[in-house]
C-alpha cells in the first residue's frame, strides 16, 4: 500500500484536490442562492417600507384636507407625489401590473388635488363645498390606494418569508 501510495501521490492529491474543489463549488452555489434571497427579501422589506410612509403621507394629506389647511396640504401633497413618482421609477420591474395601475391612479388624483391646493393657495380663497367634498374623496382614495398597496407588499414579503 506504501509502494502504491509513494508510486501514484501524484494522482491522489489531484483526486483529494477534484472531490475538495467539488464539495467548494457545491456550497458555493448554496451560497449563492442564499444571498440572493436575502437580497430580495431586503427589497421586497423596503418597498412595503416606502409604501408605508406614502401611506401616512396620505393619512397626513387627508387630515389637512379635513381641517381646511390647504397650504400645508399643497406642501405635504407634493412630497407624496415625489414619494409615488419614486415608488414606481424604483419599483416598475417589482409591482405587480395592477400595484402600477393603483399607483399611477394615486399619482394621477395627487395632480388633481395639488392643482386644486395650488389654486386655493394662490387665491387666498375658500373652497366652494363641491371642491372641498372632491378633494376629501380624492384623499380618501389615495389613503385607500397606499393602505391596499402596503398590504400587498406585505402579503409578499410573507409569502418569500414562508415559501
Amino acid at each position: 500500500m506504501l509502494d502504491f501510495a509513494g508510486k501514484n501521490w501524484g494522482n491522489l492529491a489531484s483526486v483529494a484536490g477534484l472531490i475538495v474543489a467539488g464539495i467548494g463549488a457545491f456550497f458555493a452555489k448554496r451560497a449563492s442562492t442564499a444571498a440572493r434571497q436575502a437580497r430580495q427579501a431586503t427589497l421586497s422589506n423596503s418597498l412595503a417600507e416606502e409604501i408605508n410612509l406614502a401611506q401616512k403621507l396620505a393619512a397626513e394629506v387627508t387630515n389637512l384636507v379635513d381641517l381646511g389647511k390647504h397650504d400645508l396640504a399643497r406642501l405635504r401633497s407634493n412630497d407624496l407625489h415625489d414619494r409615488t413618482v419614486t415608488i414606481i421609477g424604483r419599483w416598475n420591474a417589482t409591482l405587480s401590473i395592477n400595484s402600477k395601475n393603483n399607483i399611477l391612479n394615486a399619482k394621477s388624483q395627487l395632480e388633481a388635488l395639488r392643482a386644486v391646493t395650488s389654486r386655493l393657495s394662490a387665491t387666498a380663497a375658500a373652497p366652494t363645498p363641491r371642491q372641498l367634498s372632491q378633494m376629501q374623496a380624492s384623499c380618501e382614495r389615495i389613503r385607500d390606494i397606499f393602505v391596499e398597496e402596503h398590504a400587498s407588499a406585505m402579503r409578499r414579503n410573507d409569502e418569500a418569508d414562508n415559501g
